[in-house]
């Protein structure tokens, strides 16, 4: 198979416009209006990432529900990144992204996590199974051990001003789910384990915070009191010790 060059990236994909409509073909191929049940072409909309209906006007977005849906960085360097990641051998770091594209590194890091990510679930659709732990942690250094100008105030315990955190998930046979996430709450942790556990033959471990206080909703749910359990030999027994919550 020939390699997908740059210059061949360059030619099929020369502005945002092009990016847009390589989105817009893949999710809307032969599109039929879903208000009139027009089934003539959609048209671009301009200045807009739009695409409408020449019968009634009704609009849609190709990048809605996607990592491009609220970005503000033009598609070209999302599409350019990716063209990156896929065609290096070991991938390209944040950093490299932030030059070549001429971004702050926040932005670069953004994408290139969230292009992993999606690379990851591409890979491997398959749930966890079985017992799965879950827990989060936050990666950074200590701010008591920063000069003095360079301290953050109110960074204690589970701020994200300084850190960034992590939510990961491992079953008994050592497969690993690590996310970077943008807080620790509920509403950003269940949906990953929504997406990653099989609810019906699994049981998650985690401790006490309550941002997994609704996974009993659905999903057969064991909580650790780090207080009262220093250390734990195995799952089955942190199963006949604490029971179900």
């Amino acid at each position: 198979m020939n390699k997908y060059t740059i210059t061949q990236f360059q030619n099929d994909f020369p502005n945002d416009d092009a990016c847009l409509d390589r989105i817009y073909q893949l999710r809307y191929s032969n599109l039929v209006c879903p208000k009139c049940e027009c089934d003539k072409p959609f048209t671009k909309v301009k200045d807009r990432r739009s695409y409408q209906c020449p019968g009634c006007g009704h609009q849609i977005y190709p990048t809605q529900g996607t990592i491009f849906e609220k970005t503000t960085t033009p598609l070209l360097y999302w599409f350019h990144a990716i063209f990156l990641q896929t065609t290096t051998r070991n991938g390209v770091a944040a950093k490299e992204l932030e030059r070549q594209l001429n971004l702050c590194y926040k932005t670069a890091l953004r994408m290139s996590h969230k292009i992993k990510q999606l690379m990851a679930d591409k890979a491997d659709k398959s749930l966890f199974t079985g017992v799965i732990q879950a827990d989060e942690s936050f990666f950074g250094g200590l701010n008591k051990n920063r000069h003095a100008d360079k301290k953050i105030p109110e960074s204690q315990g589970r701020s994200c001003k300084d850190k960034t955190p992590v939510f990961g998930m491992t079953d008994l046979k050592g497969n690993i789910s690590a996310h970077v996430v943008d807080d620790t709450k509920g509403t950003t942790l269940i949906p990953i384990i929504n997406a990653c556990v099989d609810k019906d033959n699994s049981i998650v471990v985690t401790d006490e915070w309550l941002g997994y206080s609704r996974l009993k909703e659905e999903f057969q749910h064991v909580v650790i009191n780090h207080l009262n359990m220093y250390v734990v030999h195995s799952i089955p027994t942190i199963l006949k010790v604490s029971g179900p919550s």
